[in-house]
């Protein structure tokens, strides 16, 4: 798809296939990589083509406060994920809205004109899927809010897939980590990335918000949402040592029952769920990618012994850890 970028000053951006060794542990198996320079830092870009989507992974160093503007002059079918930073956009036809940290979106436009406000000195790091049109075809039926995209796209209309952002879990942000560092080649890497994607989408597609709130739902002031996200960032940093609610919210300075009723309405999970989908991530990465014994992974992961470790996780994944550690 033809896009031009341009920095706040207007000024092309020019890349270039030369890249440092310095940005080499950035690399992604099997993708195109550009460098450019803007004038806000560098933007070193990834490129991973399938028959049925194209997955650009954009790495932003900012060494100013700067602006990204993109032009697509082809129709625009996007998945968006923000792995790193909070940007701000501004979408001609659809307005302005912010991404947090781990949260994803979609969008549809005819052609779409987008600017990127990167406020912070820091690194950001994006994950876009462009899809072809008739790739989400098999999962309209099943999502209406899919298929209103879809009609908004074939009448060539812009929109967004929700107007509340999705939050990553820690199952997407492992399908994710699966997506970008695979060792497979040929046909068999474009049926792996295909299911992975396949996975992300029906993941989002089944966490999305309704489109009007909850009468349940309480006011969250940015205070508010900054400290929830402190603690989700705080449980997914110290699973080995966890913290009650009471404890995790004097910790990042909010109070309990804004804590518990904020974490749900943004993650869509309680605290207790986000924290056990989290260690049973972290324990199945352990079992298959390393050969570290099944009573430090216990360890690893908050429980105080091994037959607790080996009980919760048969009961999330219907066999025990012995099974996955045999597999390997």
């Amino acid at each position: 798809m033809d896009v031009k970028l341009t920095s706040g000053t207007q000024e092309a951006i020019a890349f270039t296939t030369e890249i440092p060794a310095s940005y080499h542990h950035l690399q992604l198996p099997g993708a195109r990589r550009l460098l450019g320079k803007a004038d806000f830092g560098t933007i070193l870009f990834s490129e991973i083509a399938t028959p049925w989507f194209t997955i650009w992974h954009q790495h932003y160093i900012v060494e100013k406060p700067g602006t990204l503007e993109a032009t697509f002059t082809a129709r625009v079918l996007d998945l968006h994920v923000v792995m790193r930073g909070h940007v701000r956009y501004q979408l001609e036809e659809i307005g302005n809205f912010k991404m947090q940290e781990g949260q994803l979106n979609m969008v549809c436009a005819p052609f779409l004109s987008a600017r990127a406000f990167m406020e912070d000195v820091k690194e950001y790091t994006t994950l876009t899927v462009h899809f072809n049109r008739t790739y989400l075809d098999v999962y309209a039926p099943y999502f209406p809010a899919l298929q209103q995209l879809l009609e908004h796209y074939d009448a060539g209309e812009a929109a967004v897939l929700s107007g509340a952002n999705t939050s990553l879990t820690p199952e997407m942000i492992t399908i994710i980590r699966d997506l970008l560092h695979n060792d497979y080649s040929g046909e068999v890497r474009e049926l792996y990335l295909r299911n992975k994607v396949s996975e992300l989408l029906l993941l989002s597609f089944t966490r999305i918000a309704p489109s009007s709130a909850n009468a349940s739902e309480i006011r969250l002031h940015q205070y508010d949402i900054d400290k929830i996200r402190e603690a989700r960032e705080y449980l997914l940093l110290n699973m080995e040592h966890p913290l009650t609610v009471i404890e995790l919210s004097h910790k990042v300075g909010i109070n309990d029952f804004k804590l518990k009723k904020g974490f749900k309405q943004l993650y869509g999970v309680t605290i207790f769920d986000f924290l056990l989908e989290a260690r049973m991530e972290k324990a199945r990465t352990l079992l298959t990618e390393t050969d570290t014994p099944i009573h430090e992974i216990a360890f690893a992961t908050g429980y105080k012994n091994v037959s607790s470790f080996t009980a919760a996780f048969k009961k999330r994944m219907g066999f025990p850890p012995s099974a996955m550690k045999r597999s390997k």
